[in-house]
């Protein structure tokens, strides 16, 4: 573990040396909320016509579409180290699979806290406070891994070249098919079962049931998320331990 540590102590300076990704991945979000909010509080009681823009319900979508960034920054510090042949280098050393994703998951942990933090902060500057806040952080913090193993997953799976155009797309499917833009449950139909088929709606069905204190229904939605997260952590794994082999 300590080697891990010693890894992931690098890949947060190396992350920090590209401001304009991780900036943007925090921006951009940000942004997004910030407007949306402007513009529910401007149309008024007409705002009810609309209501996945309300803070209860949007906040989840911004930290799902915030948090599918830190793919592509995993993505990008795994794939850049392979063109770099960094990763060949340290093949002869000490550090086994294991230390390698740990030390990147470790390594993007801390922008995915800050990341929510601000989400969250955010949002109660627009009149979401309550305690539920709170667990609901903490689910977006725990969501978090999803993304950063399918940026480990795409990071050891793509060259350097294919990775920012792929994990772009991943941004933008996870924005479209959460929910965050129009609600499923107003759609319907095999749309709607499809977007269910992915994990992205239900991180952010998790996030919006907690805000509002829907209790009841969070055992799917988590069960969903936690079983993905595995599946694309031990595919990271493997595809790791292949393209370490190949370095």
């Amino acid at each position: 573990m300590k080697r891990a540590f010693v890894f992931a102590r690098r890949n947060i300076k190396e992350t920090l040396r590209s401001p304009v990704s991780w900036g943007f991945g925090l921006i951009l979000p940000i942004a997004i909320f910030v407007i949306m909010q402007i513009i529910v509080k401007s149309i008024g009681a007409a705002a009810s016509q609309v209501p996945m823009f309300m803070a209860e319900r949007f906040t989840g979508g911004v930290a799902i579409f915030g948090g599918s960034f830190l793919t592509m920054l995993t993505a990008m510090n795994i794939s850049g180290d392979r063109a770099k042949s960094f990763l060949s280098r340290l093949v002869a050393s000490p550090m086994t699979s294991a230390d390698f994703i740990i030390g990147y998951m470790l390594g993007i942990l801390p922008f995915a806290v800050v990341q929510n933090v601000v989400v969250f902060a955010t949002a109660m500057c627009f009149g979401l406070v309550t305690v539920n806040i709170i667990p609901a952080l903490l689910f977006a913090m725990l969501f978090s891994l999803l993304f950063i193993a399918t940026g480990v997953l795409l990071g050891s799976a793509l060259p350097d070249k294919s990775t920012p155009p792929v994990c772009s797309a991943v941004v933008q499917v996870a924005a479209l098919l959460s929910g965050m833009w129009f609600g499923l449950d107003m759609i319907g139909g095999g749309f709607a079962v499809f977007c269910r088929v992915l994990p992205f709606a239900h991180c952010y069905d998790a996030i919006r049931y907690t805000l509002v204190g829907e209790w009841e229904k969070l055992w799917l939605p988590i069960v969903v998320v936690i079983a993905y997260t595995i599946v694309l952590f031990v595919l990271a794994v493997v595809m790791f331990g292949r393209s370490k082999k190949r370095a």
